[in-house]
């Protein structure tokens, strides 16, 4: 509860109790006038009819007022009633609404005090209470500082008297209180009045708790992963068939080219010749050939001339082979 609430509840503070109840009252008036026909009133009924309205409004503050201070408090009374006038004036001229025109060719201090001119008097009346520091006006200070709080401007309406608007509250606010203001309290006058009532809703949590967060982590990480491992799979895949294309080659070459048989050896000179029976038998003729070259040159370094080394040659250079077949020296079976 705010310290305004709490005071304009009091009975120490009439004059705030009744103002803010003929506030209460006007801006209910104010709202069901503009929803109490089906079809909008013409703009001078509207205004007629709120004026009217309004002005009992007015006198009636001033009736419950009085029956809690009694006679002595006339003067403050009257001027609770035109803080109260002023203000209403104030927020209806410079609003939105069919009236408006209407109203300010004819504002409720016309229709009320015969008077025009809130806008000066009022600043100057709220000077001259600061200036006495009564402190049997303290319930009037906290009327004036309701009406500020709640839109009152008149002359110090723009910029170059926002300063002294400023100030005024402030003022009125240690005055009426017997201590400084805070921003916490400043704006506190009238709040339940001057605002909608506030409409409890459930909050929206801005981030989700542990367990959920967690679990859309662990989603991304799955989903980054299957989508890297789909990337690898296609940038490899030339690679990998490359590879497979190589090892298969390579076990075609090694089962191919593996001997089957048992060496065998070369009469005097120890020369270990391959067998001949390989698998496909295309090296035979080959590995022959060599060895033949090599028995002959042997031959010819251990001093064999004419007929011997003939001899020698043509055995050399018909062995014969694991399968019964003769090899000729140019490598042709016999």
């Amino acid at each position: 509860m705010t310290d305004y609430t709490a005071h304009s509840d009091d009975e120490r503070w009439p004059l705030t109790q009744a103002f803010v109840t003929a506030f209460e009252h006007a801006t209910d008036l104010r709202v069901a006038l503009e929803h109490a026909a089906d079809e909008p009133l013409d703009p001078a009924e509207q205004a007629e009819s709120l004026a009217a309205q309004l002005a009992m409004t007015t006198r009636k503050l001033a009736r419950e007022a009085m029956a809690w201070t009694g006679a002595a408090g006339d003067a403050d009374i009257a001027a609770a009633q035109y803080a109260f006038v002023a203000l209403l004036d104030e927020l209806l001229l410079f609003s939105e609404w069919p009236g408006a025109a209407v109203w300010e060719t004819r504002p409720l201090e016309v229709r009320v005090f015969n008077t025009r001119d809130a806008g000066e008097k009022l600043p100057d009346a709220i000077e001259a209470l600061l200036a006495q520091r009564d402190p049997s006006r303290r319930d009037l200070a906290n009327v004036y500082l309701a009406c500020l709080t709640l839109g009152f401007k008149g002359r110090l309406r723009g910029e170059a008297g926002a300063l002294r608007h400023d100030q005024l509250r402030h003022s009125l606010f240690a005055f009426a209180m017997q201590r400084d203001a805070e921003p916490t309290h400043l704006a506190a006058p009238l709040e339940r009045t001057a605002v909608a009532p506030r409409q409890s809703s459930v909050l929206t949590q801005m981030f989700p708790d542990l367990a959920r967060f967690a679990l859309v982590i662990g989603a991304g990480l799955c989903l980054l992963l299957g989508v890297s491992q789909v990337l690898w799979l296609v940038a490899t895949a030339h690679a990998r068939q490359s590879i497979a294309q190589y090892e298969t080659v390579s076990l075609a070459d090694a089962r191919t080219t593996a001997p089957e048989g048992a060496s065998g050896a070369s009469g005097t000179s120890g020369t270990v010749v391959p067998s001949s029976k390989v698998s496909g038998g295309g090296l035979a003729p080959f590995v022959m050939r060599a060895a033949q070259s090599r028995q002959n040159r042997e031959a010819m370094s251990s001093g064999l001339s004419g007929p011997a080394a003939q001899l020698q040659n043509a055995r050399g250079s018909r062995e014969p082979t694991d399968d019964g077949d003769i090899v000729a020296s140019d490598g042709v079976r016999r």
